[in-house]
C-alpha cells in the first residue's frame, strides 16, 4: 500500500522545491521558455480540435474555460515533467497529489454538464448518471431532438475530455412526458391524516425526524406507517396514539405504525460520507483503467463497508494488480488529512467484487 497522503508531507516537499529552485534558476527559466515557444502550437491543436464546436461556444463557456484550462494543466504537468530530471523534489510535490483529491476538489462532472447546456439555452429536462453512463434526456419535439442531439452529445463529450474521463458513455434520450397515474382516494385521505398528525405532534413539541407510509404488497390495502424519532425520544406510545386518533378520524382501519429511533450522532457522522461517496464513484467510474461498474455502502454491521463493483476476473493474470490500484486510490484519498478531518478517523473497509460478484479481495 502506498504511503497515505499527508499535508505536512507536502509543505515539506514544497520547501525543498523552493530551495531547489533557488539554486537552478538558470535551468527552470530555460525550461519555461522552451515551454512557452511551445504554446503557440498546443493552442493551434487546441483550436484544430474544437472547430466544431465554435460556431455555438462564446469565448466566456465552461467549454471555452475548460480547453484554456487544459492548456494551462499541460504546460503545468510539462514544468513537473521536465522539472523532474532537475529537481527530485518537483517530482516529489507531483507524486503526492492524490487522484480523488483532485476530483473531491473539482465540480461533479453531471454538474458541468447540465450548467454548460443550460447556458447554451438547449432545452434539458433531466441528466442523470451511473457507474457506466450519462443520460441526458432532451425536451420538446422530435424535430427538436434530431436537430440538438447530436451537439449536445458533442458538448458532454469534450468536457469528459477535458477532464481526462474515458470510462462514461453518453446516452441522449426525448424526453416523452407520460400522464401521471391519479392518486387512490385511500392514498389521499392517508396523506392528509399523516400531515394534520405530524403538526400535533410538533405542536405538542415532540421531535419528529421523518414520516411516510408504504404498501405492504401492491394489491394490499394495509399500510406501514413509517416515523423517525431521535433515540432519546421516549414517549412511543403517545406518538402512536396522537398518529391513530387522525388515520381513524379519515376512516383509515388497516394500517400497523413503525417507530424507528435514530441515533443523531451517528446519523452525523454517516452525514459527512455523503460528500466522500459520490467523489470515490465519479473518480472510480470516470476512468476505464479502474474497470469500476457500480458503488454500494454500508454502516451496518461496523465498520463501514465501501463496496466496490468491478468487471474483474478472479481468473485474469493482472486481478490483483488492478485490485490493489483500486484500494491505493481509495486508501490515499480517504487517509489524506483533509478528508480524516471530515470523518473523524472513522474505520472502514473496502471490499472489492469482481465480475461474478465474487469478493476479490
Amino acid at each position: 500500500m502506498r504511503k497515505p497522503f499527508d499535508d505536512m508531507d507536502l509543505d515539506v516537499s514544497l520547501e525543498k522545491l523552493n530551495s531547489d529552485l533557488m539554486w537552478k534558476t538558470r535551468q527552470q527559466q530555460e525550461l519555461k521558455k522552451r515551454i512557452l515557444n511551445d504554446i503557440e502550437s498546443l493552442q493551434s491543436k487546441e483550436r484544430n480540435r474544437i472547430h466544431i464546436l465554435t460556431t455555438r461556444v462564446k469565448k466566456g463557456s465552461v467549454i471555452w474555460k475548460l480547453t484554456y484550462s487544459g492548456i494551462v494543466l499541460t504546460i503545468l504537468f510539462g514544468l513537473f515533467i521536465g522539472s523532474a530530471f532537475i529537481s527530485p523534489a518537483m517530482a516529489e510535490v507531483a507524486s503526492k497529489i492524490p487522484y480523488l483529491g483532485k476530483v473531491f476538489h473539482s465540480e461533479p462532472v453531471n454538474r458541468m454538464i447540465w450548467k454548460e447546456l443550460e447556458e447554451k439555452g438547449y432545452r434539458i429536462s433531466g441528466l442523470s448518471g451511473n457507474a457506466s453512463h450519462i443520460l441526458i434526456t432532451i425536451d420538446g419535439s422530435e424535430e427538436y431532438f434530431q436537430d440538438v442531439r447530436e451537439e449536445v452529445e458533442q458538448i458532454a463529450a469534450y468536457i469528459l475530455e477535458a477532464k481526462e474521463y474515458d470510462g462514461y458513455k453518453i446516452e441522449v434520450e426525448r424526453q416523452i412526458d407520460r400522464p401521471l397515474p391519479a392518486i387512490p382516494e385511500r392514498d389521499q385521505a392517508i396523506s392528509e391524516a399523516l400531515e394534520k398528525s405530524y403538526e400535533d405532534l410538533i405542536n405538542l413539541q415532540f421531535n419528529v425526524l421523518s414520516h411516510g407510509y408504504q404498501h405492504l404488497s401492491p394489491n394490499s390495502n394495509e399500510v406501514v406507517i413509517n416515523i423517525d424519532i431521535p433515540n432519546t425520544e421516549k414517549r412511543i406510545e403517545e406518538i402512536k396514539g396522537i398518529i391513530s386518533e387522525r388515520l381513524r378520524a379519515s376512516k383509515i382501519d388497516s394500517y400497523s405504525i413503525k417507530v424507528n429511533k435514530i441515533n443523531l450522532v451517528q446519523r452525523e457522522k454517516e452525514a459527512k460520507w455523503n460528500e466522500i461517496f459520490p467523489v470515490i464513484i465519479e473518480g472510480l467510474a470516470a476512468k476505464k483503467e479502474y474497470n469500476v461498474t457500480g458503488f454500494a455502502y454500508s454502516f451496518h454491521p461496523a465498520p463501514l463497508q465501501i463496496i466496490i463493483k468491478t468487471s474483474i476476473k478472479a481468473s485474469d493474470k493482472d486481478a490483483e494488480k488492478k485490485v490493489r490500484i483500486i484500494e491505493d486510490t481509495i486508501h490515499e484519498f480517504l487517509n489524506s488529512k483533509e478528508i480524516q478531518d471530515k470523518i473523524s478517523g472513522e474505520p472502514y473497509k473496502i471490499i472489492i467484487r469482481g465480475e461474478n460478484k465474487q469478493k476479490i479481495n
